[in-house]
């Protein structure tokens, strides 16, 4: 399997050139050859973080030395230096918009929220499925946000999506009891690329990516390490590595409320 892995890689390397964002996004590699999954946030709040280079710094230095705790970084954090997360001890609510999505979408769904769950200790609350398609923003009143939407689109109607992105996660901010915390957010996959890894019986995959763009709900942003499910690049990992799970611990560590 490894040796089939390398020599798909190798064969992705030789193809078309991949399109540079301003962003890192993440690149699959022998799974899925010139395909990409952003970290971008569509349409969300984002925060000035004063705290990120101490952690960028870590990121370089974990990357330099080989560190084998693995590395980790957050979208957002506060001046004090803490991650922005979720309230950990409420369900975070999501429905799903299975329009557009591959036959067998409801196994990736359980698939991709199990290995989140796992990694993380979050509760996701499946709230059922939704008409809602409200890409362009994601925000709501802080005492009744909408759930998380994870829905499948194609470029024409997400942007974002256009050339090889496979994918696209992240939150939105709002004050509760006066403590700033993620309240809402979403999930957009790309139709044509799951389409293709429908084709190819390739649900492991499937369900990776979602897992992957959940980590960035959660709050994790992407590493320069090859070994964690939260790099730029989708070399192969088989779930969470050991710095995504330190990341994402530190979250769920967050207070309550």
């Amino acid at each position: 399997m490894r040796r089939q892995l390398r020599r798909l890689d190798r064969v992705a390397a030789t193809g078309p050139s991949l399109h540079r964002a301003a962003r890192p996004r993440r690149t699959t590699g022998p799974l899925l050859p010139g395909l990409l999954i952003s970290g971008i946030l569509a349409g969300l709040v984002m925060l000035h973080d004063p705290g990120m280079t101490g952690y960028r710094f870590r990121q370089l230095v974990d990357h330099l030395t080989g560190n084998d705790d693995g590395s980790y970084a957050f979208v957002n954090t506060t001046a004090g230096g803490d991650p922005l997360g979720w309230d950990h001890c409420k369900p975070i609510h999501y429905v799903v918009n299975p329009a557009g999505a591959p036959k067998e979408w409801e196994q990736i769904i359980r698939g991709g929220i199990a290995v989140v769950t796992e990694a993380s200790g979050f509760d996701f609350q499946y709230d059922g499925t939704s008409a809602d398609r409200s890409f362009a923003q994601r925000v709501g009143d802080s005492s009744t946000p909408p759930p998380v939407l994870i829905a499948w689109a194609d470029s024409d109607e997400v942007p974002s999506l256009e050339g090889s992105t496979a994918g696209i996660g992240g939150s939105s901010p709002g004050r509760v009891d006066g403590r700033l915390q993620y309240i809402t957010g979403m999930v957009v996959l790309d139709t044509f690329t799951y389409d293709r890894m429908d084709a190819r019986g390739d649900e492991k995959s499937e369900e990776l990516i979602l897992a992957h763009e959940l980590g960035h709900v959660l709050g994790l942003d992407h590493v320069d390490d090859v070994g964690e499910l939260m790099n730029a690049e989708y070399v192969g990992q088989d779930g969470f590595g050991p710095g995504d799970r330190e990341g994402l611990r530190r979250l769920h560590d967050l207070p309550c409320g």
